[in-house]
């Protein structure tokens, strides 16, 4: 059987890390490839196909979540001022 392996290392700023409630910025991933290519090339590149899905959909779930908590952190950091910037900018927009 193979494997497909995935490894990420993260490094969000500090302010994040606080804020990450447990989430590890380091990681590795193992897929098992269901087939060998003894069994037959269609099988196994299906089986491949599978595997390969799967993992992307996993890494993607857990990204979006440190995405999500990195924009958490970044919209703290607006200020009154870039906060009324913003507004006077769709007043004038809508006239």
């Amino acid at each position: 059987m193979s494997t497909i392996t995935i490894s990420y290392e993260l490094n969000p700023p500090a302010q994040v890390l606080k804020d990450a409630n447990g989430l590890s910025t380091t990681k590795t991933q193992e897929h098992v490839v269901e087939a060998n290519p003894s069994v037959g090339l269609e099988a196994y590149y299906n089986a491949l196909r599978v595997s390969i899905a799967k993992a992307k959909d996993q890494l993607g779930n857990e990204l979006t979540v440190w995405r999500d908590t990195v924009g958490k952190a970044e919209l703290s950091k607006e200020t009154q001022k870039t906060l009324k910037y913003d507004a006077d900018e769709e007043e004038e927009g809508e006239e």
